[in-house]
C-alpha cells in the first residue's frame, strides 16, 4: 500500500483544479463555448454541459465575484472535510444544472460558480456551528448573510450588478437557493449518518 506524504494530503487539489479551468476557460474561448450550459447542445445531448458550465465566465468581472467566495469555501471544505469535497461538487453542479435546465427555460447560456460557491459556503459553515466558540460565530454570522442575501434575490429582485455593467448579465437566483440549499441537504445527511453510526457502534459495546 501507497501512503501519499502528509503534505500532499493537505493540497487543495479539487480547488486547484477548479480555479486552473476557471482561468482557462476565461482566456480561451473555444474552452468555454465547449463547455458552457448551453440549452441547445443540451438538447442534443451534450450532457456534460450541465456541470461544467459553472466553470464559464462571462467577464473577468464575473469571475472574480465567484472566486472570492469559490476559494475560500472549497478550501475550508477540503482541508477540513476532505472526504466530502467531491461528493459536494458533484452534487451541487449536477442540481443546479438541472434545477436551471427545468426552472428556467427561457435562459439559453448559463455560467459561474456562484451556486456551486454558496452550496461549499453553506456546507462549511453549518459543519462549523459544531467547533470552538469563536469559529462558530464567524460561520453564524455568514449564514445570516447568505439567508439575507437570498431572501433579496428572491423577495426583492436584488442582486451584485456585474462590475463592467455587462448588459447581458443576469443573475439566476435559482441557481443561488438551489445551491445553499444542496450544502444544507449534504450537511443534514452527513450529521444524521455519523449519528446513525454512532448509534450502532454505542449498541455494538453495549
Amino acid at each position: 500500500m501507497v501512503v501519499a506524504p502528509p503534505a500532499l494530503t493537505r493540497i487543495p487539489w479539487w480547488l486547484l483544479g477548479l480555479v486552473a479551468v476557471a482561468l482557462v476557460t476565461q482566456w480561451f474561448d473555444a474552452a468555454a463555448d465547449l463547455l458552457v450550459y448551453d440549452r441547445e447542445g443540451l438538447a442534443g445531448g451534450e450532457l456534460w454541459r450541465l456541470l461544467t458550465g459553472h466553470l464559464v465566465h462571462f467577464s473577468a468581472a464575473h469571475l472574480v465575484n465567484n472566486l472570492v467566495v469559490l476559494v475560500p469555501a472549497v478550501w475550508l471544505v477540503e482541508t477540513r472535510y476532505t472526504k466530502d469535497t467531491g461528493l459536494l461538487m458533484l452534487a451541487a453542479a449536477s442540481a443546479v444544472g438541472i434545477a436551471v435546465f427545468a426552472g428556467t427555460p427561457e435562459i439559453q447560456r448559463f455560467g459561474g460558480a456562484s451556486g456551486i460557491s454558496l452550496a461549499f459556503l453553506v456546507y462549511a459553515c453549518l459543519r462549523g456551528l459544531h467547533e470552538n466558540r469563536r469559529w462558530r460565530l464567524v460561520c453564524a454570522a455568514l449564514l445570516a448573510i447568505v439567508c439575507a442575501k437570498l431572501a433579496a434575490e428572491f423577495f426583492w429582485s436584488w442582486g451584485l450588478l456585474d462590475w463592467e455593467t455587462n448588459g447581458n448579465f443576469v443573475p439566476v437566483t435559482l441557481s443561488h437557493l438551489v445551491g445553499a440549499a444542496t450544502g444544507a441537504a449534504l450537511y443534514v445527511w452527513r450529521v444524521v449518518g455519523d449519528r446513525c453510526r454512532a448509534m450502532v457502534v454505542f449498541e455494538a459495546e453495549s
